[in-house]
């Protein structure tokens, strides 16, 4: 699923692509509330893919930033 294409907004993210890429981190770290609840569950990741991980929202990583679609692309090329 890593190929380079336009892609849709993920109804389900992991960790890693929400810290990578939600509006919620900067450089890897945790600039979002002091207090939030997010509801997780097994699923897979509709960014990278990952199969049977932990997933939510990505409205809980504080959104997707505005250029996600090209710092995913940059990532996976």
């Amino acid at each position: 699923m890593a190929d380079k294409k336009e892609r849709k907004y993920p109804d389900w993210i992991c960790h890693e692509c929400g810290v990578a890429y939600g509006g919620w981190y900067k450089k890897g770290t945790y600039i979002g509330p002091k207090v939030h609840c997010a509801t997780i569950h097994q699923g897979n990741c509709d960014l990278c893919g990952a199969i049977d991980v932990p997933v939510t929202e990505p409205g809980d990583y504080g959104y997707l930033r505005a250029r996600w679609q090209t710092e995913f692309n940059a990532k996976h090329e």
